[in-house]
């Protein structure tokens, strides 16, 4: 791959690539270590995002639930009606339009978060081996990595 990279790419534009690509990498690592935490409680990957979004948004609705998994209403809500058949998730009318429906995690529900999320921080705990100056550095680097991207996005 970087052999290609250096024939096709000027040097600057190979490193925004490579910086890509290891991103990329990141990504998916976090992914799988999150399906790995969510298989353990008989939950996917999406179902856990959902437990961590209600326990941050309690009476959400439907809309914006979809927004912050950036997936479509229709997929949003056969992911919610499965967990509302766990037991997991409550449908409830909101008082302001009787045909809205705002959603909210039952007891149930919360006591898996707690446990799906110790699992996951467990799996990331490893982490935690990098050196302190190498974490401050990282986290202030990703933050200025961040601004740089929103900012490219909005004037785009």
């Amino acid at each position: 791959m970087r052999n290609i990279l250096r024939r096709e790419y000027p040097v600057g534009e190979q490193w925004i690539l490579g910086i890509f690509q290891t991103y990329r990498e990141v990504n998916q690592a976090f992914f799988q270590l999150l399906s790995k935490a969510a298989s353990k409680h008989k939950l996917t990957a999406l179902q856990l995002i959902v437990l961590r979004v209600l326990r941050e948004h309690p009476e959400i609705r439907l809309t914006e639930l979809a927004e912050k998994l950036n997936l479509g209403n229709s997929t949003t809500s056969g992911i919610v009606d499965r967990m509302v058949k766990a037991s997991l998730v409550e449908r409830e009318r909101t008082k302001q339009d009787r045909r809205a429906m705002t959603l909210t995690l039952t007891d149930k529900g919360m006591e898996l978060w707690r446990e799906t999320d110790a699992t996951r921080l467990n799996l990331l705990r490893p982490l935690l081996d990098l050196p302190e100056d190498d974490q401050r550095e990282l986290e202030r680097i990703q933050q200025d990595v961040l601004r740089i991207l929103r900012q490219s996005r909005e004037e785009a």
